[in-house]
């Protein structure tokens, strides 16, 4: 049942062989020509409905986005009825919300999940944010509101 595929790999370390499970297969994949680039990445984000706090500004979180996972502070952002995008301390309590933030290139659409912590035991719900990837290495103006006294 299935299909199977023969995979040649040149070059490669003798550990592969010596340490070689065949209960846990090998996974590859590949990138398409322009995926393999870093930038600015703008996604739609809502916080997890199961999880108790609401996101802060620039606190850090694991992403997973398609193949990658990486590490990010993300931005928070909403546009304002005069199209200017509004800077958020914190994440809407029901709604949605753009973030920003440097990362991998990945195409438009492209699911986005996001945790706080990899560690095995935790209190909370492990999800704190779904959403989708918009628009990449593309430049944004973020404006923030100054209080002068």
């Amino acid at each position: 049942p299935g299909m199977y595929v023969r995979v040649e790999i040149e070059g490669a370390p003798c550990e592969l062989i010596e340490n070689f499970n065949a209960q846990s297969p090998f996974i590859i994949g590949g990138l398409l020509k322009g995926e393999d680039g870093i930038g600015y990445i703008q996604t739609r984000l809502k916080k997890h409905r199961w999880f108790p706090k609401i996101l802060k500004n620039k606190d850090p979180f694991i992403v997973s986005l398609g193949w990658r996972r990486f590490q990010t502070l993300p931005i928070y952002s909403i546009q304002d009825h005069n199209m200017r995008r509004r800077m958020l301390k914190y994440t809407p309590e029901h709604m949605h919300c753009d973030a920003h933030m440097w990362g991998p290139l990945t195409p438009q659409g492209t699911g986005m999940l996001a945790i706080q912590s990899m560690a095995e035991k935790q209190e909370n719900f492990r999800i704190v944010a779904t959403g989708v990837l918009l628009e990449m290495d593309k430049s944004s103006e973020i404006v923030k509101k100054l209080k002068l006294t």
